[in-house]
């Protein structure tokens, strides 16, 4: 969203009367400048840099501001000017002049700059983030994480983490490759406790605002640190997974749910059989927890059947048990008939937020699989689907074939990701489509942001939207990058 207004471009020129060296005859050089804009008008605070387009005679030219608080440096083509500002930090509007000088030719150009509106939402894309942003539980804090490239093919990493209220951006580090490898942001708390995984070793490393780090503990019965990827309301609860021990007969060790407690691990507990009612082979993650602490979401991978679990009241039970299915089907070969067995149900991805903050809602897809009899060949369809842990019941979308829910709120207002085609919202109370993200943020927040991106998590109290958007720069591949609003500066 670029921040600045302009003006209609002016060109000024003089005619200069200059000798030749015998001094016989005179001609007349025009002398001029050329310019895109006359003026332009900043906002208060984070301002994109404005580019101007400059045309002189002579050639060479100079550019001078009135004021320290704008700056105005020539382009590296040595034809534009490029013009930036300070945030205002005053209670009124401020003006400045800048001038272009060629010759004895000049120009103006005025720059406006308005008092900050502290009564307006932000919205930013967080291009910097390397592998997407995090969210504390009340909207607090948001994290992530850059990195450099050193000459000697090694990496430094920085984590960072945004005030939301203030906008402050904290950079941490560095902090070399030798010590971990930064791979993915998981949770961070309301305290600023900020939790990335370290792809080299396993595990979390949990960074704090000063600066220091730690690293998660080993869960009795695994073979390696636990990651962290959802935290509650006041950091005491941590949820996520690690790999247990190896037992006889297993190829690795399975994956297992594991719950943190003021900084203790241990194991939760398995559902009996896996999503297609077989002893399980690869194991299940936690993924989330409520605000509270009382509900906990996550999946299963065995088969890559990505099914959605959650543990509530100290019972661990599949999402959307209503309208979970184990089918069958029986293959007729030459030494004999051989049964296969597959399922209908939610099913989700290795997905954060996908549960609403004090558990209520717990959102994902319905996959149903139908079976070829002529070759036995399965196709599977998905539809967004929305399960109420209260009344142990779901709401299935049919109507957005192909798309998922990738976030609820309390109130029931749903998420939904289409494919290819940016996000929808719908009011799962009322029964009814709500329309297109975008058209969403501009009725909650007046906020005008691309169509193309999607919606993660929404704080309790509605002031922080964190989510991801797609872009492909000129002569660049395509990429995903986090996106957030935050309320008005304080």
């Amino acid at each position: 969203m670029k921040k600045n207004r302009f003006f209609t471009g002016v060109m000024c020129t003089l005619a200069v009367v200059a000798l030749s060296a015998c001094g016989q005859e005179a001609q007349e050089q025009l002398q001029y400048v050329s310019l895109s804009q006359a003026g332009c008008t900043f906002f208060g605070t984070d301002n994109e840099p404005l580019a101007v387009t400059v045309e002189t005679s002579p050639a060479q030219w100079a550019a001078e501001a009135s004021a320290s608080w704008v700056k105005a440096e020539p382009g590296e083509d040595g034809t534009t000017l490029v013009l930036s500002v300070e945030d205002n930090d005053g209670d009124a509007e401020r003006k400045a002049a800048v001038t272009v000088t060629a010759g004895q030719a000049s120009q103006t150009i005025t720059v406006y700059q308005l008092a900050p509106d502290l009564s307006i939402n932000r919205f930013r894309k967080e291009r910097m983030f390397q592998n997407g942003g995090v969210v504390s539980p009340s909207g607090k804090y948001i994290g992530g994480f850059t990195n450099k490239a050193m000459e000697d093919n090694t990496w430094e990493y920085y984590p960072v983490i945004i005030d939301t209220e203030t906008g402050e951006k904290i950079k941490l580090g560095p902090f070399p490759s030798a010590l971990f490898k930064c791979s993915q942001p998981f949770a961070i708390t309301d305290y600023g406790q900020l939790f990335i995984s370290d792809h080299e070793n396993g595990g979390s490393v949990i960074f704090d605002l000063n600066g220091d780090y730690m690293l998660s503990s080993i869960p009795e019965g695994c073979t390696n640190r636990g990651n962290v990827m959802g935290v509650s309301g006041d950091g005491s609860k941590w949820v996520g997974y690690a790999t247990s021990e190896k037992q006889e007969g297993e190829r690795i060790g399975q994956y297992r749910p594991i719950i943190w407690e003021d900084g203790e691990a241990r194991m939760l507990s398995m559902p009996e059989k896996n999503f297609k009612g077989e002893d399980f082979s690869v194991g299940a993650m936690a993924r989330g927890i409520s605000a509270d602490g009382s509900v906990i979401y996550g999946t299963t991978w065995d088969n890559s059947d990505g099914a959605m679990i959650y543990w509530k009241d100290g019972k661990v039970k599949y999402v959307g048990e209503d309208v979970h299915e184990i089918k069958s089907v029986t293959i007729p070969y030459p030494e004999g008939d051989e049964t296969f067995y597959y399922a209908n149900g939610i099913v989700s991805q290795a997905e954060i937020y996908k549960m609403s903050p004090s558990g209520n809602w717990i959102a994902g897809a319905y996959q149903e699989i139908t079976v070829n009899t002529d070759d036995y060949s399965t196709v599977a369809s998905s539809c967004p689907a929305f399960y109420n842990t209260e009344t142990e019941t779901t709401v299935v979308l049919e109507e957005y074939s192909g798309a998922k829910g990738v976030h609820v709120t309390d109130g029931g207002i749903a998420f939904i990701a289409l494919p290819m085609a940016g996000g929808e919202v719908y009011d799962l109370n009322a029964g009814v489509a709500i329309g297109t993200v975008a058209e969403w943020v501009y009725s909650e927040y007046g906020l005008i942001i691309p169509s193309d991106i999607f919606i993660k998590s929404v704080s309790p109290d509605g002031r922080v939207v964190l989510g991801t958007g797609t872009e492909q720069p000129a002569g660049m591949k395509g990429r995903i990058y986090p996106w957030y609003i935050i309320p008005p500066a304080q």
